[in-house]
């Protein structure tokens, strides 16, 4: 069987009420997968950025924690659990695949006017595109695709 992934990478702008628009891949890649049209974001830190997956990708993540502890490392279980499900936040998008980002999740992501969307098969990423390229995780094709982009925007790098 053919399993829908996440691919491609885009820029998109978030307005001042933060509202973002998910590229039209990454949706098509969701309502393949999930019966929801709704994302969910999990901020992660070290580099600041947000990982975003659809329901598939949500109940992969709890079958590996499920999988990974035995019942007598129930502690470590349940951080492991917390850490994944406690600070996420499932948005749904609207028929233009428009989501808000909180200001909080914007802030601490470091994301202003643009948003950067990486696909890893499973998830996707979003950056701050100059966070992204200052990263440890810009290699040169990341580097020449999202100055590309930016460049393409008249964005000054």
């Amino acid at each position: 069987m053919k399993r829908d992934l996440f691919k491609g990478f885009a820029i998109n702008a978030v307005d001042a009420k933060g509202r973002l628009s998910i590229p039209a891949g990454y949706r098509s890649t969701i309502e393949a997968r999930s019966a929801v049209k709704e994302v969910t974001l999990s901020l992660r830190f070290e580099p600041n950025h947000i990982r975003a997956y659809d329901a598939y990708y949500n109940d992969f993540i709890y079958q590996q924690i499920e999988r990974r502890f035995t019942p007598e490392q129930e502690t470590e279980r349940a951080v492991a659990l917390q850490r994944e499900f406690s600070f996420v936040e499932p948005l749904p998008y609207d028929a233009n695949g428009r989501i808000v980002l909180p200001a909080a999740t914007r802030e601490a992501a470091g994301i202003d006017r643009l948003a950067c969307f990486l696909a890893f098969a499973d998830y996707f990423e979003i950056w701050d595109p100059k966070a992204l390229l200052a990263s440890d995780r810009a290699d040169p094709a990341t580097i020449f695709h999202v100055r590309n982009l930016l460049k393409e925007r008249g964005e000054t790098i």
